[in-house]
C-alpha cells in the first residue's frame, strides 16, 4: 500500500530524570537523524506532554515534535487548539498532532474523568477533531464560536488504534495513521497475545485499504515499538524475555510489527520486509531504545 514510501524513525520520550537528560535525548535524537520526537500522554510519572514540546522546539531546528497520543477526553477542544497553535509558534509547520481516544482507565481515575465506553469516547474524539481541525485550518469554528487564533502553520494529523471503528476514524481524519495492538483490557500488565500478531496486522491493514478509498495513497502507516532490542541472538531473547511477555510463541513475537529485535542486519531485513507485508515505513523506537537504534536509522532512513 504505501511499500514506496521512504522510512522515518521518531523517538517516545516521556520520563527523564531532569531536564538536562531530555535536552541531550533532543538534540541527539536531531543530529542522528530521527526524523520525530514524540510524547506520550498519560498522567503517570512521564512528563506532561505540551511544555515538554515546548521545550524541545527551543533546542532543536529540523525535528519534527509531536504526540502520540493526546487523549482528547482530557481535555476541551478549543482549549486544546489554543495550546497546540500556541506551541506551533516556537516550532512552525513542525508538529505532528497525535490524538486519540484514551484507552488507559488509570489515566481517566486520576483526572477523575469518567471512561466511558469505546464507541462514546471515538464519538467524542471525532467531534474533537473536528472542531480542532475548523480552527487550525479556518480560523473559526461555527458549532462553538472559537476563535482559531493564535494563526498555526499547517500540520500533519496522527490517529490511530487496533480496532476497526478507531482505524476508521483515523483514515477519515489523519494523515499518519499509527497501527497498534487493540488495547482493550485499559491495562498495562495484561499480555497482548495475539492481538500483537501478525495475522493480526494483516487485518488492520486490510480495513485501512477497504475504508480509505480514494485516501490511500496519501496516507503513511506508522507502529510504535512496543519491544526494541539490538541483540546478538534474537532468538535466545525471545524464548527468554519477549515470548512469556506476550503471550505469544517465540517465533510469532518476533514477526510482530510491536516487536523488533536482533543484530542490525537482521533488524534491517525485519524492517523491509514489513514494509513490504504492511506497508509501515515510520517506525517509533522507545526513548530508552534510541542510542541503539542509531545504526538502522543511519542505513534504512530515507531509504
Amino acid at each position: 500500500m504505501t511499500a514506496h514510501r521512504p522510512f522515518r524513525f521518531g523517538v517516545l520520550a516521556g520520563a527523564f530524570p531532569d531536564l538536562a537528560a531530555f535536552r541531550r535525548l533532543v538534540r541527539r535524537a536531531e543530529e542522528t537523524g530521527y526524523s520525530s520526537l514524540l510524547v506520550p500522554d498519560h498522567l503517570d510519572h512521564r512528563w506532561g506532554p505540551l511544555v515538554s514540546l515546548a521545550l524541545a522546539a527551543g533546542w532543536t531546528s529540523r525535528l519534527t515534535l509531536g504526540t502520540l497520543m493526546l487523549a482528547a477526553d482530557l481535555r476541551r477542544p478549543a482549549v486544546l487548539f489554543k495550546e497546540l497553535a500556541t506551541l506551533d509558534q516556537a516550532a512552525p509547520g513542525r508538529l505532528e498532532i497525535g490524538l486519540g481516544a484514551g484507552w488507559l482507565a488509570a489515566d481517566f481515575e486520576r483526572a477523575g474523568v469518567p471512561m466511558d465506553p469505546p464507541a462514546t469516547r471515538i464519538a467524542r474524539l471525532e467531534e474533537t477533531v473536528h472542531i480542532v481541525r475548523e480552527l487550525w485550518d479556518k480560523g473559526a469554528c461555527p458549532v462553538t464560536g472559537a476563535i482559531g487564533q493564535p494563526r498555526p502553520a499547517p500540520a500533519r494529523w496522527v490517529m490511530g488504534g487496533g480496532g476497526r471503528r478507531m482505524l476508521r476514524t483515523a483514515v477519515r481524519h489523519a494523515d499518519i495513521v499509527s497501527l497498534t495492538a487493540q488495547l482493550s483490557s485499559a491495562r498495562k500488565d495484561v499480555p497482548l497475545g495475539a492481538n500483537a500478531s501478525a495475522e493480526r496486522f494483516d487485518t488492520r491493514v486490510r480495513w485501512i485499504r477497504e475504508d480509505a478509498g480514494d485516501r490511500l495513497a496519501e496516507l503513511e502507516l506508522q507502529c510504535l515499538l512496543t519491544a526494541a532490542a539490538v541483540v546478538r541472538d534474537s532468538r535466545d531473547h525471545a524464548e527468554r524475555v519477549l515470548a512469556p511477555a506476550f503471550g505469544l510463541p517465540p517465533a510469532e513475537v518476533l514477526d510482530s510489527p510491536v516487536v523488533l529485535a536482533g543484530e542490525v542486519p537482521e533488524i534491517c531485513d525485519r524492517l523491509r520486509a514489513r514494509r513490504e507485508r504492511f506497508g509501515i515505513s515510520y517506525w517509533v523506537v522507545p526513548a530508552a531504545r534510541a542510542e541503539e537504534f542509531e545504526p538502522v536509522v543511519a542505513r534504512l532512513s530515507g531509504t
